[in-house]
């Protein structure tokens, strides 16, 4: 079989296909940032989908205005929802180092992160960084790509079904986004805590001392001494959590699936 011919005779499943790996490219967290430029995003989103669309069955299509709006935001939903676990990992770090940052002194260092398009605290690049390195070392950019291909597989184009259940897991999987955030500020901020109750109570002991500007380099020094030391404790939490997202995001494809 020609591929030319047959990529012309099945433009609109082409189309299709288009949409949902441009819509999973979008939110991907290593691709999906304003630090990629526009071409980069352009030609993965068109080779991926010329890679992929041999392998999808051609789905009956209506032309109808409701069946291709239906289709068109299924699509883009589904390749949503591929990365969406992945991303909201990212999410949970930078909500970690947000609260590391302003016990830290941090508050007002903020700076631009290119690679999710927005404001994030200086503590916040660095727990990014290494999320994307533990995200590139344990293959979960594989897993990702795999939920990708086996989408199209259970999931031709326009055969997604909105379900009840579908966004129960997306609640669930916000929920549990803010969960592991707390769990990663833990140290830092618990001992934190713990050093602003020291000097507290030092600044009753010792009224004259200034604490004001004493504790300020302090709790930088401590905060990073924690971060550091809890380096392995995080990427322990971050391993876990790539490797249980893959059955995760394949359950949730699972609930879009036409009963």
């Amino acid at each position: 079989m020609d591929f030319i011919p047959y990529l012309i005779q099945n433009e609109a499943t082409f189309a299709w296909v288009l949409i949902r790996v441009g819509a999973f490219v979008s939110i991907l967290p290593l691709l999906g940032g304003l630090g990629v430029p526009r071409f980069i995003k352009v030609a993965l989103v068109f080779t991926t989908a010329l890679a992929l669309f041999p392998m999808i069955e051609v789905a009956p299509q209506s032309l109808e205005t409701f069946s291709l709006t239906a289709g068109l935001f299924g699509e883009v939903l589904i390749g949503l929802v591929i990365g969406l676990g992945f991303r909201l990992v990212f999410a949970a770090v930078d909500l970690a180092a947000e609260m590391e940052g302003l016990q830290m002194g941090f508050g007002i260092g903020n700076v631009f992160n290119p690679t999710l398009g927005q404001e994030v605290s200086l503590i916040g690049q660095l727990r990014g960084l290494v999320a994307l390195l533990i995200f590139l070392s344990v293959d979960a950019h594989h897993t990702v790509f795999e939920a990708l291909v086996y989408s199209f597989r259970r999931l031709p184009p326009m055969s997604a079904v909105i379900s009840g259940p579908l966004f129960d897991d997306m609640m669930r999987l916000v929920a549990e986004m803010f969960a592991l955030g707390v769990k990663i500020a833990v140290p830092v901020t618990l001992v934190l805590i713990l050093t602003n109750l020291a000097f507290g109570i030092l600044s009753r002991v010792v009224p004259q001392m200034n604490i004001l500007l004493f504790s300020f380099p302090v709790t930088t020094a401590v905060g990073l001494i924690v971060l550091g030391t809890s380096l392995s404790f995080f990427t322990a939490i971050l391993r876990d959590r790539f490797g249980e997202l893959g059955s995760v995001t394949f359950n949730m494809m699972e609930g879009m699936r036409p009963r």
